[in-house]
């Protein structure tokens, strides 16, 4: 019964009508607050490499990096805000005494010198090849402020080898050179040429290799020279400033010094005598030794299985090899001129023979030269080869013969 009685109360609480809940109200949205558009960053592009290479044969690469700056005005005021970064990066050459390695350049050499592959096996590198790139090292070192002046990589890398031989049995010694030729067109002597031919504008009148004057003949390059003076004088008469002065004095001083050489000497002719030029850097008291080659020293050129007897006629700038005077230069490649070099190639030997110069030096002897060379080439083993044999161009051709008619035979009755 009293569960009943709690029943129906319940059906009449539900039936009395009690208020319902109420759900909750939403909550309102908060309005959004605007988000500033930001101010684009200034243009950085990304990091690129570019690669290029300049006259001189050297290749470059070039990395663009960029960084946020401050201010324009700021930075156009800060050296460092604009500045360039430079690493040179050289490979230095190894000289080789490898016979297969020469034979590479020059495949003709054991044929022509029989006696070459065995004093290649006892063969000593040079000290000079080590010097050579150091002096050309410290060349690129003192020159990094202009890139445009630096050695052109053709010459940086003009030599290949540089060997010290000896022949066992007549110990005769050899300089045995792997290199390119440039031409050089220096000397004169206005006893046997008086025009000056085939001059660069690199041109000296003067070579290492000299001799007396034989006549009072006065060089055309003379005249020049004294009209410079007088200009200089009349400049130095002006009164320039102190430095100015200097400067003046000291290429006067030069100038009478050509002059004075010039009128007491005669010099080899770069179109008409072959002769090498060798780097300074190989002369001089600290290169004295058994191997230490001397202007007047014979030497033999060798190109394409030709022999070329020559002396070592001038001396170089010290971090230059591979040069020969534009008569040998020709000899070797006919269009060959100061602006145009014989062979680029590493594939001319050079061989010098130290201790053979005759003193004292005299007025150039082709046939002479060409003997000494034969000579010089049997202390080594003999060679196989044509050893060529030049013209004294500087001599006056014999007038041809005159031709005398033929007599008309008489005719017959």
């Amino acid at each position: 019964m009293t569960c009943r009685l709690a029943v129906l109360g319940c059906a009449l609480v539900l039936l009395s009508g009690c208020p319902r809940p109420v759900p909750p109200e939403p909550r309102p949205e908060p309005t959004p607050i605007p988000v500033p558009t930001p101010t684009p960053p200034p243009y950085v592009p990304a990091k690129r490499l570019d690669v290029g290479k300049i006259f001189n044969g050297m290749q470059y690469r070039v990395t663009l990096e960029t960084e946020y700056g401050t201010t324009a005005t700021e930075e156009r005021n800060t050296p460092e805000s604009y500045r360039a970064e430079l690493v040179l990066k050289v490979k230095i050459p190894k000289p080789h005494q490898n016979l297969e390695e020469i034979t590479k350049l020059n495949s003709r050499l054991p044929e022509l010198l029989p006696a070459l592959p065995a004093m290649i096996e006892n063969a000593k590198i040079s000290p000079v090849f080590d010097d050579l790139y150091r002096l050309k090292c410290s060349a690129l070192q003192s020159g990094l402020h202009r890139l445009d002046t630096l050695l052109t990589r053709h010459n940086f890398y003009d030599c290949e080898t540089l060997l010290e031989l000896q022949h066992p049995q007549s110990k005769r010694r050899v300089l045995f050179i792997q290199s390119d030729m440039d031409v050089d067109t220096d000397g004169s002597d206005v006893d046997r040429v008086p025009e000056i031919e085939g001059a660069s504008s690199t041109f000296q009148p003067f070579t290492s290799y000299r001799w007396a004057k034989r006549t009072d003949k006065v060089s055309p390059l003379i005249a020049f020279r004294d009209t410079k003076i007088a200009e200089l004088e009349q400049e130095l008469a002006a009164n320039p400033a102190e430095a100015r002065r200097t400067q003046i004095r000291a290429s006067i001083a030069s100038l009478k010094d050509e002059i004075n050489q010039l009128n007491r000497f005669s010099f080899l002719i770069g179109h008409a005598d072959p002769f090498i030029v060798l780097p300074g850097s190989m002369f001089g008291a600290s290169r004295a030794g058994p191997f230490a080659p001397a202007v007047g020293d014979y030497c033999v050129v060798i190109h394409e299985g030709v022999l070329y007897p020559a002396i070592v006629g001038d001396v170089g700038p010290r971090a230059k090899m591979g040069e020969g005077s534009l008569r040998l230069c020709k000899q070797l490649l006919p269009q060959a001129s100061g602006a145009y070099r014989a062979v680029s190639d590493l594939k001319v030997t050079y061989l010098v023979f130290p201790g053979s110069v005759d003193r004292p030096f005299a007025v150039p002897d082709l046939e002479k030269w060409r003997a000494k060379c034969a000579k010089l080439l049997e202390e080594i083993g003999g060679h196989k080869g044509e050893l060529f044999a030049w013209e004294d161009i500087t001599k006056p051709k014999a007038p041809p013969a005159p031709v005398t008619p033929a007599a008309t035979p008489a005719k017959q009755p």
